[in-house]
C-alpha cells in the first residue's frame, strides 16, 4: 500500500541522521499497512517494532484534549459557545468574558503575558498552576476569532476546563471514553505504567539527563511530575492504536460498537471553522503551522497535524486514507535545522496522497512550525 518509494524514502532519513527509527502506518477504507524501521537511538542494537510505543508530543492536543472536550459537549456537559469563564471563572479576568470553547478549540485566541511566547524560556521557574494563573489574569492581544495562534496556552486551558467540567483529570477520561472503546490498548498518559521496554527514548535536556518514559516537553513535564495532565502532550502511543483513532474518525465518531463521538463532533474536527478567513482551523484535529509547512498540499480536505519529538498523522476524510508516523527526531538533542526533517515529512505525504507540491526552495520556518 505504501510503495517502495517510502521505504527508500525513510531509510534515506535514517542515513542522513534525520532520526534513528521510525514506525509507519497507512490506513485506506481500514486496511493498513504498518512497518518499522531503524532502532531506537543511533547507538542502539535493537530494532524499532510496529508496536514500539513513542512520546507523541502535541498529537495528544488532538487524540486526547479535543476529543474528550468534544465528547464533554456531546453529552452536554458544555457548549461550543459557552463562555470559558463559566466553568473557569477566573479566567473572565482583564475583558475575556466573551472568550468560548470555540476560540479555544480553534486556536483563535491570543493572550498578552509575560509568558507570550510558550514554548520557550525556563518553565522551571512555574509550577503548572502558575502557568495557569498567568493565562487566567492576562488580557487579550487581539479580538477572539480574528487571528490563529497555535499556542500551548490555549491547550493548557482545554485542559483545564475538561477537569472543573468532568471533575476527573484527563487520563482517567482518556483511558475510559477514548482507549478502552478504541483498543488503543498501548496508549496512555502514564507512562510509568507502561512496558518500558518499549517506550522509545525521546532525548536529553540540556543538562544531559535523558528524557524517557515522561514527556519531552518542559510544561508537561511539569505538570506530569506534578500529578496533573497537562493537556498539550503527555500521550505516549503506537502506530496502530493512532490508527484506531483515525478509523474512528473516519467512521463518524464510532468503532467496535462504541460511539466515542458524535458525527456532528467529528465534523467539527474535520472542517475549516472559519472558511472565509485566511487560515485554516478545525475544532480539534489539523494545524495550520503542519498544514503551511507542508508547502503547497492543494487539497483543501487534508488535516495535518505534527508534533515535535518527529510525529505527524495526516489524513483524507473524503479519501478515508491516512498516514501515522512516530520517530523520535529530536533525538538526542532538538535539531537547529529543522528543513531537512519537512522535506521528509512532504515526501512522504506526497507518496501516500499524490498531491503536488510547489517546487520552490524550502521557506525560512517559523516560530510554530520549528515546534511542528
Amino acid at each position: 500500500m505504501m510503495g517502495e518509494r517510502v521505504g527508500a524514502r525513510i531509510e534515506q532519513a535514517i542515513g542522513e541522521g534525520i532520526f534513528p527509527g521510525c514506525v509507519i502506518g497507512v490506513t485506506d477504507h481500514g486496511v493498513r499497512d504498518v512497518r518499522a524501521f531503524g532502532a531506537p537511538t543511533y547507538e542502539s542494537s535493537a530494532r524499532i517494532r510496529d508496536d514500539s510505543i513513542y512520546d507523541v508530543a502535541s498529537l495528544t492536543k488532538t487524540v486526547v484534549t479535543a476529543t474528550l472536550v468534544h465528547a464533554l459537549i456531546d453529552e452536554g456537559w458544555c457548549a461550543l459557545d459557552d463562555p470559558v469563564a463559566r466553568h473557569i471563572p477566573e479566567f473572565a479576568a482583564n475583558g475575556k468574558a466573551g472568550v468560548t470553547l470555540a476560540h479555544l478549540l480553534s486556536y483563535t485566541l491570543q493572550l498578552e503575558t509575560a509568558y507570550y511566547d510558550d514554548w520557550k524560556g525556563d518553565t522551571s521557574l512555574y509550577s503548572f498552576p502558575e502557568l495557569l494563573a498567568l493565562f487566567c489574569a492576562a488580557p487579550l492581544k487581539s479580538p477572539p476569532g480574528e487571528a490563529y495562534l497555535y499556542t500551548d496556552a490555549t491547550a493548557m486551558l482545554l485542559g483545564e476546563l475538561i477537569r472543573r467540567v468532568a471533575g476527573r483529570d484527563l487520563d482517567a477520561l482518556a483511558d475510559e471514553r477514548i482507549f478502552a472503546p478504541l483498543g488503543m490498548r498501548d496508549s496512555t498518559l502514564n507512562p510509568s505504567h507502561s512496558d518500558a521496554d518499549r517506550i522509545v527514548p525521546t532525548g536529553h535536556r540540556p543538562d544531559g539527563r535523558l528524557v524517557w518514559c515522561v514527556p519531552n516537553d518542559e510544561k508537561a513535564e511539569v505538570a506530569y511530575l506534578g500529578g496533573v495532565q497537562s493537556g498539550l502532550a503527555g500521550l505516549f502511543s503506537t502506530v496502530p492504536d493512532i490508527l484506531n483513532w483515525v478509523e474512528m474518525m473516519f467512521a463518524a465518531g464510532g468503532m467496535n460498537g462504541s460511539a466515542v463521538l458524535s458525527p456532528r463532533s467529528v465534523q467539527l474536527m474535520t472542517r475549516d471553522y472559519y472558511p472565509d478567513k485566511p487560515f485554516r482551523s478545525a475544532l480539534g484535529w489539523g494545524d495550520g503551522p503542519t498544514h503551511a509547512a507542508l508547502d503547497g498540499a492543494t487539497e483543501r480536505n487534508i488535516l495535518a497535524k505534527g508534533g515535535f519529538t518527529g510525529c505527524f498523522m495526516i489524513g483524507n476524510v473524503a479519501l478515508r486514507r491516512a498516514v501515522v508516523f512516530l520517530s523520535n527526531r529530536v533525538h538526542p538533542q532538538r535539531p537547529a535545522d529543522t528543513r531537512p526533517w519537512q522535506a521528509f515529512r512532504r515526501d512522504v505525504v506526497q507518496s501516500v496522497f499524490g498531491a503536488r507540491f510547489a517546487a520552490a526552495e524550502p521557506r525560512s520556518s517559523t516560530r510554530d512550525e520549528r515546534r511542528a
